[in-house]
């Protein structure tokens, strides 16, 4: 009398070496109780892995379904050896309900965030993993929904729309729309620059702080002062401002771009007569020069006849000074060949006649300055 068994699983589970009849059919070796099946090489694992899966009580998926009863059908003759009748996979039952797989390829907005879905593919995944560790924006893998969830940045978009483009993914509307609007923005040229209206001088695309602050410190009707400001708040200059302040300040321009300049100085100090000239145009004061006096041919004959005598503090090389009593508010130059362990005042304009200004308070002036001109001979930014 031939055997038939109930379920597609039981039949799976009797090819992969168990006893479908057996209640230790989960401990049971694969040495079958009811026959032992010859299976060709290639069948050996995925049989092995499917009747593994069914009977410590996992569904098969829609897949591996059509691929059981196939296989059951394909291996008959050992089943008919051993008295197994397969004739019920005329019309197969299954044990538990067959899951059913979306195998679709799509990138789409699902609330607030882009959700990614394809089917396993080795590639794929270590694409999205490698992305994952840079991605600007959350990204996440859901294991139970079997999804990708991405935080709607502009990196995530634009990185995920192309890569799902070379990878046949197909993306929705919503996301592809989003991906144009981006392009068609980064067409425009993006700067924060410092323009003429008809109404005087702004800067575009500057930021509420930036004008706040402009207001507050700056004002935006003196031109020079804005230009001078450009290198310390990071804005740009346009041709049109540029060639204005080129045709009647131009040592203005020389520092106004750069927070940081470097000045090679001559024997007649002409180099510090356009500092002078640089910080007058925009009423940087108090120049804080720093100038330790290691080389006289750099040191001597410094011309600061501009100034008068209340506006010029001088401190030794002790940082000791004979004029203690000094309105830093109507000081227009502080001369340093050691900077004083006193001075608590900010440094609008730093000279130094040296580069190497490391401990005390000479990071000090250096970190707290606006604006920085090293008035020697360089090597170090040679290297650079």
């Amino acid at each position: 009398m031939s055997i038939t068994f109930k379920y597609v699983e039981d039949y799976l589970e009797a090819l992969g070496g168990h006893d479908p009849t057996s209640p230790m059919s989960i401990i049971t070796p694969p040495s079958s109780i009811l026959f032992t099946a010859q299976l060709a090489r290639y069948d050996v694992k995925i049989v092995d892995s499917m009747s593994t899966h069914t009977i410590f009580g996992g569904s098969l998926t829609d897949r591996q379904a059509v691929l059981t009863v196939s296989l059951i059908q394909k291996y008959k003759r050992q089943f008919a050896k051993a008295g197994i009748d397969v004739s019920p996979m005329d019309d197969p039952v299954f044990r538990r309900p067959i899951r059913i797989v979306d195998r679709s390829r799509r990138l789409w907005i699902e609330g607030d965030v882009l959700t990614l879905r394809f089917p396993y593919e080795r590639q794929l995944i270590d694409d999205i993993t490698a992305y994952k560790k840079t991605s600007q924006g959350t990204a996440t893998f859901l294991h139970d929904d079997k999804l990708w969830e991405f935080g709607i940045t502009e990196g995530n978009v634009s990185w995920l729309c192309t890569w799902a483009g070379m990878n046949n993914i197909a993306i929705e509307p919503e996301v592809q729309k989003l991906f144009d609007a981006m392009l068609e923005v980064e067409k425009v040229p993006y700067e924060i620059k410092l323009v003429q209206t008809e109404d005087g001088y702004t800067i575009t695309n500057a930021a509420d702080s930036l004008v706040e602050y402009i207001n507050e410190h700056v004002g935006f009707t003196n031109l020079n002062k804005l230009v001078d400001y450009a290198g310390v708040l990071g804005y740009t200059i346009s041709d049109e401002v540029y060639n204005l302040v080129a045709s009647n300040t131009p040592e203005v321009l020389l520092f106004g771009e750069k927070r940081q300049f470097q000045m090679t100085p001559t024997i007649d100090h002409f180099g510090m007569d356009t500092i002078l000239d640089y910080a007058e145009a925009v009423g940087r004061y108090p120049i804080c020069i720093y100038d330790p006096g290691m080389s006289s041919e750099l040191s001597n004959g410094f011309d600061f006849s501009r100034f008068a005598d209340n506006e010029i503090v001088r401190f030794n090389h002790s940082g000791k000074t004979a004029t203690s009593n000094y309105d830093i508010n109507n000081v227009k130059l502080v001369y340093a060949n050691k900077i004083p362990n006193t001075w608590n005042h900010p440094v609008p304009l730093l000279v130094s006649t040296v580069e190497m200004m490391y401990g005390g308070k000479r990071m000090m002036w250096l970190n707290n300055a606006e604006k920085i001109v090293f008035y020697c001979n360089t090597k170090l930014r040679e290297m650079n």
